[in-house]
């Protein structure tokens, strides 16, 4: 694909995003690609199988190139007006009190 860097061989794949829902995946990963950001899922069997989630239980998980990691949570977070966590850097939203990834407080909470 033109424009998506190419990965080395030994870079780690990091969540960027938690989705629970496979439209919410598809504009995620749209937004990624049109940004150059190589993007992949996982989890997504569970949510098919069971075709429901509740509390995290079969949530996709979308991973990007380590080193892509930081850009891809900015543009995330720019995207739907969020905020970064202090802590662990991922996108947070603003009625959140606690970081989805890293269960920190957020700052306003």
């Amino acid at each position: 694909m033109d424009g998506i860097r190419t990965a080395e061989p030994d870079e780690r794949l990091v969540e960027v995003w938690r989705a629970w829902g496979d439209a919410e995946v598809q504009i995620v990963r749209g937004l990624l690609a049109a940004n150059g950001i190589e993007s992949a899922i996982r989890g997504e069997s569970t949510r098919l199988t069971h075709g429901f989630t509740l509390d995290g239980l079969a949530e996709v998980k979308i991973l990007v190139h380590e080193p892509d990691a930081p850009r891809a949570c900015e543009l995330i977070a720019s995207a739907d007006g969020m905020t970064l966590c202090s802590a662990c850097g991922k996108p947070a939203a603003e009625q959140d009190r606690v970081c989805r990834f890293c269960r920190a407080v957020l700052a306003g909470a």
